[in-house]
């Protein structure tokens, strides 16, 4: 599987499919489409070859539940019942049922099954009722367990078959930074599919999937949110589906690392994280160490499809391999008795472990009062107009961007992409250009200097995925330079060719310019502005 470039005009953001996630309350994951494409792709898991370090002796168990009674806890553990599918089209409601959840043996069960279920249609219990064609469980320590920094270890055996979704995550307990995923997620441990035919990027034919991952979501309130993870194989080849092992991160403050059976395989640091939120009607940053300095709790959960599973590996949900069961052997919970305030002093640290490349946090941009108006409002001339930043949707490497001097123009944008997914664009406050509607047009000098093939050029305006709207430019004689112009209006009535039904919102742009090839492609943009048509 593959990018492609029906996916956004910005980092990593929602799923095409996704619906409108629920209010700051909800502890449901969602797996955005360019999520899907990233964890099933590129980039290349880690093999763990590392030995497994001993955790400090400084780690005091905090809390625990190892399964041995004959019940679930529900001093521990709060038993999710909805229908909702996460905004993310899992197939499975959460039950409070014995069939899906239990202890026995000293393990909890949580068990995936086949058998239509009618419930809650979304996270919060709201009015309404969804029915579908798989059940399982949800368990959640919300306000029974909620922690800041510690280290947080699951025994699990994990299921599974084409469709199966086993999590081990957290989420903010008071989300302080607002809605998904400003006030971040992080996910221990999860997998899709295991032995199912791999799509991992260099994996030989006939290997079966074996990766896990470890991530985090943060940034903006969906659909602005963003995601960076790392992907894991176990030694020798074997998969977690076979036998217990232990998931494990470690978090401090403005650090959280992870571990499988106690070989430490991804870091990431609070530089490659970030939390912007909406207050008094314009973005806000949380500061240093947003969004993973406030209290999470956890959760436990088998979904079945999904925007992920389902568009992984052999595609769809595989009912024959029903039920399947992600077996928890001990979930404990650790604080450092060197800092408890920062978790810090504790920690067990391999240099083989990956660094993950974060996402630095963008610059909060603030128009004046006369952002976007007429009767000319120019957006580039040899620099960008105040409020305005470069930026791009870059997953694989492939597309730079610079400011160059031409010969009798002064600075021009010049955009080099050498593969397939990826953009760029010019990002501004959210900003109503509804006035452009009615004889406005995008204007821009265009220079394409070298293609590969008859390789298309979009423009787009967008209001954050899936509302974008697209048009198709028509290319000038190679190194010579044109003017294009572009009805508004056109453009947006378009809509989204990668979505149909969508469209960019008029009134709430916040790219007002996306340049994507779709393939191989340098060029030149210079002048770039709205005005009117001429009379």
């Amino acid at each position: 599987m593959k990018r492609t470039a029906s996916y956004p005009a910005f980092k990593i953001s929602a799923a095409a499919l996704a619906v409108t996630l629920a209010g700051c309350a909800s502890d449901s994951k969602v797996a955005p489409a360019d999520d899907v494409l990233e964890k099933t792709s590129t980039p290349k898991a880690l093999v763990l070859t590392a030995e497994p370090l001993q955790p400090s002796d400084k780690w005091d168990l905090l809390w625990s539940d190892e399964f041995d009674g004959s019940e679930i806890d529900k001093k521990k553990w709060e038993r999710v019942e909805d229908c909702w599918g996460g905004g993310n089209n899992e197939q499975q409601c959460y039950t409070r049922r014995d069939s899906n959840a239990f202890v026995k043996d000293g393990k909890l069960n949580i068990v995936a099954k086949k058998g239509s279920f009618t419930g809650p249609d979304n996270a919060d219990g709201n009015p309404g009722t969804r029915t579908l064609p798989y059940t399982s469980a949800k368990l959640r320590s919300v306000r029974k367990g909620s922690w800041k920094y510690g280290r947080f270890e699951v025994r699990a055996k994990l299921p599974s078959g084409q469709g199966t979704w086993p999590a081990i995550w957290m989420l903010p307990t008071d989300w302080v930074y607002g809605g998904w995923a400003a006030s971040g997620e992080i996910d221990i441990m999860e997998a899709v599919n295991l032995k199912t035919p791999s799509t991992e990027t260099g994996a030989p034919e006939g290997e079966l999937e074996s990766r896990v991952f470890g991530s985090l979501h943060y940034g903006k309130p969906w659909p602005d949110n963003v995601f960076t993870g790392q992907a894991t194989h176990l030694p020798d080849g074997v998969n977690p589906a076979d036998d217990f092992h232990t998931y494990t991160i470690e978090w401090e403050e403005g650090e959280i690392r992870w571990y499988v059976d106690n070989v430490h395989f991804a870091t990431q640091k609070q530089d490659g994280w970030y939390s912007q939120h909406m207050q008094d009607g314009i973005f806000v940053s949380g500061g240093e160490n947003a969004p993973f300095n406030q209290k999470f709790h956890m959760l436990l959960n088998l979904a079945v499809g999904g925007n992920w599973a389902a568009n992984a590996n052999n595609g769809g949900i595989d009912s024959s391999v029903f039920p399947q069961t992600l077996a928890i052997d001990y979930v404990r919970v650790y604080r450092c008795s060197a800092d408890r305030w920062k978790g810090k002093g504790c920690a067990s640290i391999s240099d083989q472990a990956k660094l993950v490349e974060g996402t630095p946090e963008p610059e909060i941009l603030i128009g004046d009062g006369n952002f976007g108006k007429g009767p000319v409002f120019d957006v580039y001339k040899d620099e960008l107009s105040v409020g305005m930043a470069f930026d791009g949707y870059n997953p694989d490497k492939v597309v730079t961007q610079e400011q160059v001097e031409e010969a009798g123009r002064g600075k021009v944008w010049k955009i080099t992409k050498s593969g397939e997914a990826g953009n760029v664009y010019l990002r501004a406050p959210k900003t109503d250009l509804s006035h452009w509607m009615d004889g406005g047009q995008l204007v821009f000098d265009l220079n394409v200097e070298s293609t590969e093939g008859d390789t298309e050029l979009l423009v787009k305006m967008d209001s954050g995925w899936p509302k974008a709207s697209d048009i198709s430019v028509i290319q000038p004689p190679a190194g010579t330079w044109s003017e294009v112009r572009i009805n508004v209006a056109d453009l947006i009535a378009g809509g989204n060719r990668f979505s149909a039904g969508n469209q960019a919102d008029i009134k709430a742009i916040s790219n007002v310019l996306v340049i994507e090839p779709l393939g191989v492609m340098t060029l030149k943009v210079d002048n770039i502005r709205f005005e009117y048509a001429p009379e």
